[in-house]
């Protein structure tokens, strides 16, 4: 089986072994491609004889990130930093680099800000025009209500009613529940956009942060720069 081994300085890859001889796919980072390495191998058409491996240590192949097998974008995005260790095709690389950021990279000016909150405060605000939100008086009679159900289910089971007697009553005491449970969900939308400790409260948006158009690729394309170091990007930026 193919075992991962930690890379030096850009990568070692898969060591499948066999016989007298095994196999290291290394890259020095200076191009994407791979080169064989063959320790006690021969007849190789591109062949970098091995005279000393030092043994750092193995790599525990439940735990690597990266299997050898084709990996999702989506995948790769939860380590970003491994996806320049990844398969490559071209000569020079083109890096995709974040539109939206959370970093203000290195000061460079001012960013134009991305979210999500205005949008869905001026929802809830035609919401709450559209339809008021439950006042207290509103709440307390649901509660009231809850509590009566349950009791008329109680009552029943004490009296030792009809199955279908209770399954009707518990029917209405979920009924009741549920209208409760809308009627505090919607007490608890606010017009504006929403705030804590008298601050924009960024976690309820869509990035859960203060986010930007960024201003700059170069923190991702250093990554990929100290894998491959063919690397370049345009952007965008803002």
């Amino acid at each position: 089986m193919a075992e991962p081994v930690r890379p030096s300085r850009s990568g070692v890859g898969s060591r499948p072994v066999g016989g007298s001889f095994a196999f290291l796919e290394l890259n020095d980072g200076s191009c994407p491609a791979n080169l064989q390495v063959i320790v006690e191998g021969t007849k190789q058409r591109v062949e970098l004889r091995v005279e000393n491996v030092h043994h750092v240590g193995p790599v525990d192949p439940a735990k690597y990130p990266l299997p050898k097998t084709r990996l999702t974008l989506e995948f790769l995005r939860d380590i970003v930093h491994f996806r320049p260790r990844t398969n490559t095709k071209h000569s020079f690389l083109y890096i995709h680099t974040p539109i939206v950021t959370t970093s203000d990279c290195e000061g460079a000016g001012e960013m134009f800000q991305v979210t999500t909150l205005i949008g869905d405060a001026e929802k809830v605000e035609k919401e709450l025009i559209k339809n008021p939100p439950p006042s207290e008086a509103d709440i307390e009679a649901a509660k009231a209500l809850v509590k009566e159900k349950g009791e008329a289910v109680a009552q029943l089971k004490s009296a030792k009613a009809g199955k279908a007697e209770i399954i009707a009553s518990v029917a209405e005491l979920n009924k009741a529940k549920e209208n409760l449970s809308r009627l505090e969900e919607r007490s608890k939308l606010k017009p504006g956009i929403p705030q804590k400790d008298g601050k924009i409260h960024y976690s309820q948006g869509v990035f859960a942060r203060q986010a930007f158009l960024t201003v700059s690729g170069q923190l991702q394309v250093k990554t990929y720069g100290c894998a491959v170091c063919s690397v370049y990007t345009f952007g965008p930026t803002f």
